[in-house]
């Protein structure tokens, strides 16, 4: 009897011990649940961090002449409305690191046309531009900054007359078939000053392929000096003299501003020296007002992806037609 009690005893504890076991068990099993669902929710819910305003790059919309408005839809209104110029410098098979930050890898630059390709930019030789300038000046009655081409355009431009532009970037622009212009200056490359650039030979190798052609930006690098433009004009002369000894006579006059400095004094000398397009750096696109004497040219530098450059382009255009005050109204 005795022995009956005692087992009794032991199967009420272990029962009680499992009943216990079970209700912690799913105690736990509800603070889970609860834990999952209240990190669902917190995923569903912004943080402090998530509704503050992003940084402009990152933004889909940005408060603009008064207003908000989407970008992307911002950016597709201007299309046709403006032509942008790219600037580049001196080109690299592989990275150059810290300190080279206008060096652009051939990886980069064939992204760059195959992307500009994609979404429907034409890139135009400095011919094509000055024609469409004129046509557009030809029209007295339109009225704003846009130029109403109907169609995306873009000019790519280098500066100083590497060895790179001929060795590396003139493949892909023959491979893209795609135009470009070299901004060379003429005693580096005939004496050979500073780093490689390309031979008279090789410049006129690009030039009779239709793809590059090159123009003046100065024959000394010297930028303008206030009160001291005829002899930055001597310098330009040599310089297209230079240039049409050993490439012959173009049928448009440009050239490109050392270091982007300009005066009103030099402009008007160039002016009456027969140079139609004068290329600075200053970052804006060429709209109605731009004057054919301080064209702006938008600065491509390393890393950039094609995205990146034509979120460049694109933002640039949008502060162009703002600081304007015309918005994304053409």
């Amino acid at each position: 009897m005795k022995r009956r009690k005692a087992i009794a005893a032991v199967l009420a504890a272990v029962l009680s011990l499992v009943s216990a076991s079970a209700a912690y068990a799913e105690e736990l099993s509800e603070q889970e649940m609860t834990k999952q669902e209240a990190a669902e929710v917190l995923e569903q819910e912004p943080t402090e961090q998530e509704t503050a305003e992003p940084p402009q790059e990152d933004a889909t919309e940005q408060l603009s002449y008064g207003k908000v408005v989407d970008a992307a839809e911002d950016a597709e209104s201007l299309e046709g409305e403006y032509i942008p110029v790219l600037m580049y410098h001196h080109f690299a098979i592989r990275n150059m690191g810290v300190g080279n930050g206008v060096v652009t890898t051939t990886k980069e630059l064939e992204d760059h046309l195959h992307y500009f390709q994609s979404q429907g930019y034409r890139i135009i030789s400095l011919e094509e531009l000055d024609s469409l300038l004129t046509a557009t000046e030809r029209d007295t009655h339109a009225e704003g900054l846009g130029l109403g081409l109907g169609k995306k355009y873009l000019c790519i431009t280098m500066d100083d007359g590497y060895f790179s532009n001929y060795d590396l970037a003139y493949p892909l622009f023959k491979k893209y078939r795609v135009p470009a212009s070299v901004f060379a200056v003429t005693d580096y490359v005939t004496n050979r000053i500073g780093i490689q650039k390309f031979t008279w030979n090789q410049a006129a190798t690009m030039e009779k392929s239709g793809y590059m052609k090159v123009y003046s930006h100065t024959a000394d690098h010297q930028p303008v000096v206030a009160g001291e433009e005829e002899a930055f004009l001597d310098s330009m002369r040599r310089s297209e003299e230079t240039l049409t000894e050993n490439l012959g006579t173009k049928h448009v006059k440009a050239m490109a501003y050392p270091n982007g400095r300009y005066t009103e004094a030099a402009q008007q000398l160039l002016d009456e020296d027969g140079y139609v397009l004068q290329f600075t750096v200053e970052n804006s696109v060429i709209t109605r007002k731009t004057k054919r004497d301080a064209i702006p040219r938008i600065t491509i530098e390393s890393g950039m992806s094609g995205e990146d450059v034509v979120r460049k382009i694109e933002l640039t255009a949008e502060n162009t037609f703002a600081a304007e005050g015309e918005g994304n109204e053409t």
